[in-house]
């Protein structure tokens, strides 16, 4: 896996009023983009992936959701995996191919090569290790190279009790904007372009609208009153001050019968809670910033 280190042109957008501008520009210097091109094996068309991350602290350390940090260990499954298949598939027939798309299972959607980048974190960071939590969606992706880190302002958790109606911004890179990747056919290889490398932060604001209780029954999840947007997954739920409050894990719909004749669907983000997250990053010795 290749990790390569871009400065950002970041640019946002607020929803809303004006509260949020210089808590977002305070988040900016700590969230960064991770992206990903995935290939498919039906006329490996490239698709590209975009979520967030968090750096906690001068050592890089990265603050993240367990799904996306899933994609780090994916992209060493799959290249290692299909390498092997598609040079098979090369010294086959056309018959033969079908055998072998049996064999493993193969169909048009199949994802056959996987490439992550992290975005302007640090140079050289080697080797990653990932942390992830015995049961709530959240991980720790550690640097093996600590040195030369990009980032040099850090966020700060604000623990205790999330009170119903605090105003807040959830914060990440939405909608993909980059054109990163190339594929090489006859090498069968991803190639990097970097011919498009733009990243700009998409904030939506709103309200915490419930606190939720996890599989053990402790209260380590709320609600906002907007969804988390693709992209968002990882990034952070601020206040107005800046400090983070959560990290966005997915979005979840509840469907009810508005009247006889409607139904209202109704999509609210989903975050862990900042008091669950520095549970796990103390669990692990990671340093980090809070106030009560």
């Amino acid at each position: 896996m290749l990790i390569i280190n871009y400065k950002l042109f970041l640019c946002y957008n607020i929803v809303g009023d004006n509260m949020f501008i210089k808590s977002i520009e305070k988040a900016l210097r700590y969230t960064k983009p991770f992206i990903t091109g995935k290939v498919l094996y039906e006329n490996r068309e490239i698709l590209n992936d975009i979520n967030t991350l968090i750096v906690l602290n001068k050592n890089g350390d990265i603050l993240t959701t367990a799904r996306v940090a899933d994609a780090f260990l994916a992209a060493d499954d799959i290249n290692e995996v299909f390498t092997e298949i598609l040079n098979e598939m090369k010294l086959s027939n056309k018959k033969g191919i079908t055998k072998i798309e049996r064999k493993y299972d193969v169909t048009p959607k199949t994802i056959i090569k996987l490439h992550n980048i992290l975005i302007d974190v640090a140079e050289n960071p080697g080797k990653l290790t990932i942390i992830k939590h015995s049961y709530l969606d959240l991980a720790i992706i550690k640097l093996e190279n600590t040195e030369n880190v990009f980032v040099n302002n850090f966020p700060v958790f604000k623990t205790g009790i999330k009170k119903i109606g605090t105003s807040i911004c959830n914060l990440g890179y939405a909608f993909p904007e980059y054109d990163a990747f190339k594929y090489n056919i006859e090498k069968e290889k991803i190639n990097i372009t970097n011919k498009t490398m733009n990243f700009p932060i998409f904030p939506s604001s709103g309200i915490i609208t419930r606190n939720i209780a996890d599989q053990n029954k402790e209260i380590t999840m709320f609600e906002t009153s907007v969804p988390a947007l693709p992209g968002q997954n990882g990034g952070p739920v601020i206040d107005i001050d800046g400090n983070i409050l959560g990290i966005l894990i997915g979005t979840k719909r509840i469907a009810t019968n508005f009247t006889n004749d409607m139904l209202l669907n109704l999509d609210l983000g989903l975050a862990v809670d900042s008091n669950a997250i520095v549970n796990f990053l103390e669990k692990n010795q990671i340093k980090y910033n809070k106030i009560n």
